[in-house]
């Protein structure tokens, strides 16, 4: 017989009574009013709170929420440099915390690169630039100056060179 050596409490979280199986992942959720933004995860600050940057570069503390702790953040990972769609507080004049709404996936995201709606290229830079990926479009940060260089002249060397060794001795230091 097989010896158990993952039962007791490793089982429990994998129960069947709290697997869900909706397809509710596999919807794309846009933005439905101001409120809602675009945003790229940059710090995981613990206590189910993250550091987010919107698409125009505003810097927010984000809330992650029931739907995303507990048993199903195994279907919700927040990871750092994960694009999300985030809500801002409509009692806050200056926004500076918000609340997590929904996480997209890398095929999601280039849903909504392709919409025209939707402008998200600085979230992907940021995204790019953090994962240490290389982008397609780095030439566009390279500048090319073209500077003068001295004229150096070049330097008399005669075709046949003559060395003559007038004393037999040789001195260790000249070598």
């Amino acid at each position: 017989m097989v010896k158990n050596t993952t039962g007791g409490t490793g089982t429990k979280s994998l129960a069947r009574k709290h697997q869900q199986f909706k397809n509710t992942n596999n919807k794309l959720r846009l933005p439905e009013c101001d409120l809602e933004q675009f945003a790229c995860v940059t710090k995981m600050l613990g206590n189910g709170m993250c550091e987010v940057f919107t698409n125009t570069n505003i810097r927010l503390i984000a809330r992650i929420r029931n739907a995303f702790r507990g048993k199903n953040k195994r279907h919700n990972m927040v990871t750092p440099y994960s694009i999300i769609l985030i809500g801002l507080h409509e009692w806050e004049k200056i926004p500076k915390n918000c609340d997590l709404l929904f996480i997209y996936e890398p095929n999601h995201v280039e849903i909504i690169k392709n919409n025209p709606q939707y402008n998200i290229n600085h979230l992907v830079q940021l995204q790019l630039s953090g994962s240490n990926i290389v982008s397609h479009n780095n030439h566009a940060d390279i500048d090319f100056v073209e500077k003068e260089q001295d004229d150096v002249q070049p330097q008399q060397i005669p075709n046949d060179p003559h060395f003559e060794v007038a004393d037999n001795i040789v001195n260790i230091d000249d070598i």
